[in-house]
């Protein structure tokens, strides 16, 4: 059973969190309204006539604001629908839960039945669209490449003219990064829900760094080279006893788009044009060096592991000491590298991020997620004020405190989020100015574009059964511009 928490309780929440401060708390509107109605009784009895023209006339347009907003509100109460939201996010922590109650609280004739679905099951929302019983409110990630197929064919509404008739909705507390990310052909079809910078970060054990004599550099800075970064995981390696054994490695990574787009990135390389339909891997030489860095770490050198060699795991691993440093995002210190460490003279995690590069760009993959409406839904114009209840201050802030999704996506949140742990503050620069994930792919097959992307990178980078880079890597380019070259899905 699904754990119940109150609007009260998140708020509760959320203002420990903040170190006491409260947060997305506004008085209702009642409340400002008896206020108001005390201070026209007051201006009344205790002032004489010729302040109390000037008072009044102060107060009477006080009251007149106020009045706007309680008929707005009875126009809310006016709304009614039966809505369906298909979501596998926050399952079982109680935040589908209290959003729904707090909803309800607002649009008290709209019903809103929260349908618990497989993580990442796209091909059942597929049937469900098939057979016309999709949810009015689901989730087509864009980070999960399946956000332009679901608009191209038909499952998903532009947002833009509800959107316009919102008066309140300020896109500016947002990021921009996330908020790009929800746009297609000139079109926004969505509001942010999850929202990460991608693996842009080495998470350093401070206690090798000590231990070699090494002084850390300032997580606040992206000045490390990579030059530097591969000195350091060749001195941080430490082989074992016997043939082919290792005490310790320097790094370890996935292998996939997330790591190795960003490291390319970082000299200066892409994997794919900007329209999304020619591969670069043969023509961009700053992309090759990007491989080439990965691949000598990796195959050459083998000081690298790709987690097989780990069977604790890459995050109890790094707290054991027998992992120097590990490929991911800087708020994975936060989410699962600190909570895996039972002992801190075995590690101590600090953040050293991919250098900022000549052009001034931040090399990383900026991953995100989003809040769509249904095409065939009965009730659209209900199922936008859902979503916009979703991701307010206080939605996103239960999204991360509550169901414990990884939501950096307003500025607002990440100040309450600051308070928790310092890595927060470390990422934050790269949220504001991150390079989004690759380019849309033109023919929209973006999921079979990663998949094949993953199997030839894996082929390229296996330490075991090595092959010459040059043929990995002509190999890694033909099989993904065979799936561009596809019609489209």
């Amino acid at each position: 059973m699904a754990a119940k928490i109150s609007r009260r309780n998140m708020l509760r929440l959320a203002a420990i969190a903040a170190g006491g401060a409260l947060v997305g708390c506004a008085p209702k509107v009642v409340e400002v309204t008896r206020v108001v109605e005390k201070e026209v009784e007051k201006v009344v009895k205790e002032t004489v006539v010729q302040e109390k023209v000037v008072k009044e006339t102060v107060v009477q347009e006080k009251v007149v604001k106020e009045t706007v907003v309680v008929d707005k509100n009875a126009k809310k109460a006016e709304v009614k629908a039966d809505l369906k939201w298909d979501n596998w996010r926050g399952q079982g922590t109680g935040w589908n839960q209290e959003r729904i109650s707090s909803f309800k609280e607002i649009y008290p004739n709209v019903n809103v039945e929260f349908r618990p679905i497989p993580w990442g099951d796209y091909a059942k929302m597929y049937t469900l669209h098939a057979s016309g019983d999709l949810g009015d409110i689901h989730a087509w990630d864009p980070g999960h490449l399946v956000f332009h197929q679901a608009i191209e064919n038909g499952v998903i509404i532009p947002l833009d003219d509800y959107m316009a008739a919102d008066a309140d909705l300020d896109l500016t507390q947002w990021f921009t990064t996330f908020i790009d990310m929800q746009k297609y052909k000139g079109k926004t079809y969505g509001l942010p829900s999850w929202g990460w910078s991608g693996h842009d970060c080495f998470i350093s054990n401070v206690v090798h760094f000590k231990e070699l004599g090494i002084e850390p550099p300032d997580p606040m800075s992206r000045e490390t080279s990579m030059d530097t970064l591969a000195e350091w995981i060749h001195k941080f390696f430490k082989p074992g006893k016997g043939p082919g054994e290792v005490e310790r490695f320097g790094l370890v990574m996935m292998i996939g788009d997330a790591s190795l787009g960003s490291i390319c990135r970082a000299f200066g390389g892409e994997f794919l044009s900007s329209d999304g339909k020619k591969s670069l891997l043969l023509e961009d030489a700053n992309t090759q060096k990007g491989l080439k860095w990965a691949y000598d770490l990796i195959v050459k050198d083998k000081v690298v592991s790709t987690g097989a060699e780990l069977p604790a795991g890459h995050y109890s691993s790094f707290a054991e000491g027998k992992v120097s440093m590990g490929m991911g995002g800087a708020l994975d210190i936060v989410r699962a590298y600190t909570p895996a460490i039972k002992d801190k003279e075995k590690a101590d995690p600090i953040g050293v991020f991919l250098p900022r590069r000549p052009d001034g760009k931040i090399p990383s993959w900026v991953f995100g997620g989003t809040w769509n409406v249904y095409s065939k839904s009965k009730y659209p114009e209900a199922a936008y004020a859902f979503i916009r209840h979703i991701t307010t201050k206080e939605g996103c802030l239960g999204f991360n405190l509550v169901a414990g999704e990884g939501a950096m996506v307003r500025p607002d949140v990440m100040e309450i989020l600051k308070v928790r742990h310092v890595a927060y503050k470390w990422a934050e620069l790269n949220l504001k100015e991150g390079m989004l994930f690759w380019p849309p792919v033109a023919n929209v097959r973006g999921k079979e574009m990663r998949d094949t992307f993953v199997q030839y990178l894996q082929k390229l980078m296996d330490k075991n059964q090595p092959i010459a880079f040059e043929q990995g890597l002509q190999e890694l380019h033909n099989a993904t511009q065979k799936v561009l070259d596809m019609e489209p899905a």
